[in-house]
């Protein structure tokens, strides 16, 4: 082997790159951190990947949950514009029902009135031609109880009256032009049997309210021998003899009660 000097065994042998790049190497392997350290460019730990990764996994799941929270609000905020088109839509049929009612309710009343108008004028035209009617009614029986009247006082008196008949005849006269009613025996109205009833209880006679009872309670006689205030009977009618064959009677709502001539079917009776 080749000798050497003490000198140089006590100095190390070494290239000043090689040394420098191993103490760096020794230096980062042992994680001391300070002022001094030093890494090569271009490495990157995996400590710093995995940071990084996460952060962008975080980025990716902060957008995803945004993304999803706004396709909420948007599908929320297309149910409520849905839900106050529906409510739009709900209150126009309401109003356009409520319109349609009120409408048809109008037409109802309306023709109501019309209805209502229509029958008051009815109304007052058959009251109209009903009084027209009495009036025409009143004016011939007052023309009929005038030549009644007249007729009877000029003829009738002359027939001899007996003093018990005068009575009768006397309030049958005065009864004249009084309306007929089925059932009534005066003051007012009556019917055939009410008139006959009432004429000859004013000689103290109480007759039955009926026709056939009172025709039952009297004697035929023939008509030559007929007297002023005898009876005159017919089918389901009565009325009291004036004499020369005229009779005071009430006929019919027409006539009221009338001083006519003795008319076919009827016979003279006396109580």
């Amino acid at each position: 082997m080749p000798s050497s000097s003490p000198a140089e065994a006590r100095t190390p042998q070494f290239e000043p790159v090689t040394a420098w790049s191993e103490r760096v190497s020794r230096v980062s392997r042992s994680g001391a951190r300070g002022p001094y350290t030093v890494r090569p460019a271009g490495v990157r730990p995996a400590a710093a990947a995995v940071k990084q990764a996460a952060r962008q996994a975080a980025g990716r799941q902060r957008a995803t949950i945004a993304a999803v929270r706004r396709a909420a609000q948007q599908r929320r905020a297309e149910q409520r514009a849905a839900e106050r088109r529906a409510q739009a839509r709900q209150l126009a049929e309401r109003r356009a029902e409520q319109r349609t009612e009120r409408r048809a309710e109008r037409r109802a009343e309306r023709r109501a009135e019309r209805r209502a108008e229509r029958r008051a004028e009815v109304r007052r035209s058959v009251q109209r031609g009903e009084r027209g009617e009495r009036n025409s009614r009143t004016v011939v029986r007052r023309t009929q109880v005038r030549k009644s009247t007249k007729r009877y006082r000029t003829r009738g008196s002359s027939a001899g009256v007996s003093g018990r008949m005068a009575a009768v005849v006397s309030f049958a006269r005065s009864q004249l032009g009084k309306r007929y009613a089925p059932g009534g025996d005066g003051p007012n109205a009556f019917d055939c049997s009410g008139f006959t009833k009432r004429a000859y209880a004013q000689i103290g006679l109480r007759l039955p309210h009926s026709s056939g009872a009172q025709a039952a309670r009297a004697r035929a006689i023939p008509r030559s021998a007929a007297r002023p205030g005898d009876l005159v009977v017919g089918r389901g009618h009565v009325g009291v003899y004036m004499g020369r064959g005229m009779m005071i009677d009430a006929g019919n709502r027409r006539t009221g009660v009338v001083y006519r001539r003795l008319y076919a079917g009827l016979h003279i009776e006396r109580f």
